[in-house]
């Protein structure tokens, strides 16, 4: 969005789409009616708890709270359901091919269209919070709640709003038929609905322990800053994504999100690896290498879905430098680049796990912190290693299934769309988990224990197994299907390297122009 500035305030003019959604949000009865709902509510579940008091002799010193929590539940309500499903709904219709909107005959930029789509929601969401943050604060003269509690709870349930409306906006961007955007946005909207429980449980809790004594401790605004840092880099990964699903075939749309998942890892390093310093515990460590490995197999998925034409536009930007370039195949648009650029992303992944935790350096950090203290909660050696070499097998086993979907869809299918080679790549261990258990079946021997020994080649067994020591025969199945994919794909994908370079008009030889001298008669 253009803010204005000194220079340009003259010509500066807001944001068109954030102007047309405004205007279409008075003129709707779904907005105004649920408004007034909302206002109706409050108001009479407010008269409600007074009448009620009024007729018992004893007063309740909690009056307030209670009624504070039954006010939250429903502007959670609100805000993490109705409004992103009301701006996504739109949002979807919009997308429709039979429907001739601004998203397909203007010229506003991907960006400009996807943040005047949140702005629009912000300003409802900031709407509905202020006709709500009256009567919470209200409740503080009841008794039973103190005003830091009741802005640390707000505040929570606002920023949990904007994170459930850049969800929606992303799901309304997928490129998928309305049933299967249906399919989709019905898990999402019971995750939606469970938030409204988290809250709740997560405000008695607040409540119970009490806020506003605990606002000048780091035990409260470490966990807050922390979970502030992992909202904000989610909340930045599904802005940049939804633009780049919108976003023309020809755009280099790669670009931007690979660029923030690669910064979004290294700051994460530096986070998980402070938490576990100060935990003095190598936990935070852990769960951060499970959830980038994760991302990393999602990201594998999306980067065999991209394809291997670049278009002209992408090869102008291409740099001419050598390492430049080089550094440009892995974060450009294109299959193979996505997978170089994961797999680089992973190995770095199972190479850091491995030195902080099994290597030595989480130990000198401890000590360069706490000058030798002692570490909580340390993992012995048998476990850590089966922990890397759980991560690196799933990982591995994503990277064989993806490789030979690549092949099969180059070899078998190449006119389809570049999505069928991660539908393959999807469909390869569903059938691999569900065949030979099919056969064990009809052979009526089927059993939980046949579920829980070794399968090779099968991830789900992985989780499933009961003799955690097959974890090596696994790990050791998927380098051997690794290497398989890597020998069917090596020629493919040193084309794919050979051919991105940089666009270059052919230069046309200089013709003399036509001479006008007339001949001699």
């Amino acid at each position: 969005m253009n803010f204005p500035t000194p220079s340009n305030w003259r010509t500066w003019e807001p944001n068109p789409i954030v102007v047309k959604e405004l205007r279409q949000a008075v003129r709707s009865w779904a907005v105004t009616g649920m408004l007034m709902v909302f206002l109706a509510v409050l108001f009479f579940v407010t008269v409600g708890f007074l009448l009620g008091q009024s007729f018992h002799i004893s007063p309740n010193q909690a009056l307030g709270r209670d009624i504070f929590q039954f006010f939250l539940p429903v502007l959670s309500l609100v805000g993490f359901v109705f409004i992103p499903v009301y701006v996504g709904g739109r949002l979807t219709a919009e997308r429709l091919e039979g429907n001739v909107d601004m998203l397909y005959i203007t010229t506003l930029s991907a960006a400009r269209i996807i943040r005047g789509k949140l702005l629009c929601g912000i300003y409802l969401t900031v709407l509905f919070f202020s006709v709500c943050a009256p009567f919470m604060v209200f409740t503080n003269l009841l008794r039973g709640i103190d005003l830091p509690t009741v802005f640390v709870l707000l505040v929570i349930a606002f920023l949990l709003s904007i994170l459930s409306l850049q969800a929606a906006i992303f799901l309304s961007c997928l490129p998928a038929s309305k049933g299967l955007k249906l399919l989709v946005g019905l898990p999402a909207g019971g995750f939606m609905m469970s938030l409204v429980g988290m809250m709740t449980a997560m405000a008695h809790e607040l409540m119970r322990e009490g806020v506003g004594s605990r606002l000048g401790t780091w035990n409260f605004w470490g966990p807050a800053l922390s979970l502030l840092f992992i909202g904000l880099l989610l909340f930045g990964f599904l802005h940049l994504a939804a633009i780049a699903l919108i976003s023309p075939p020809s755009a280099n749309r790669a670009l931007p999100l690979r660029g923030y998942v690669t910064g979004a890892w290294l700051l994460t390093v530096v986070v998980a690896v402070i938490w576990a310093v100060t935990e003095a515990s190598p936990w935070p460590v852990l769960a951060w290498s499970s959830f980038t490995t994760g991302v990393l197999v999602l990201a594998l998925l999306i980067s065999a879905a991209e394809g291997d034409d670049q278009s002209v536009r992408i090869r102008r930007t291409i740099p001419e430098f050598g390492p430049k370039r080089g550094l440009a195949f892995f974060l450009y648009s294109s299959t193979a680049g996505g997978l170089a650029w994961t797999v680089v992303l992973a190995a770095a992944t199972m190479v850091f796990t491995w030195l902080v935790l099994d290597g030595g350096l989480f130990d000198w950090l401890l000590a360069l912190w706490r000058a030798g203290g002692t570490t909580s909660g340390r993992i012995s050696h048998g476990d850590l290693d089966n922990f890397t070499r759980f991560l690196s097998t799933i990982f591995l086993y994503a990277l064989a299934y993806v490789l030979l979907g690549l092949f099969i869809y180059r070899r078998f299918q190449p006119h389809r769309p570049p999505i069928f080679a991660a539908m393959t790549a999807v469909a390869l261990p569903a059938l691999w988990a569900i065949v030979p258990n099919l056969v064990l079946f009809f052979l009526n021997k089927l059993s939980w224990d046949a579920l829980q020994e070794r399968q090779l080649g099968n991830i789900f067994n992985v989780f499933a197994m009961k003799d955690r020591s097959f974890i090596v025969d696994h790990q050791l199945c998927a380098l051997a299907l690794v290497t398989i994919g890597v020998v069917l794909n090596l020629r493919w994908f040193l084309a794919q390297r050979a051919a991105f370079q940089p666009l270059r008009r052919e230069t046309l030889p200089v013709v003399p122009p036509p001479s006008h001298d007339r001949a001699p008669v």
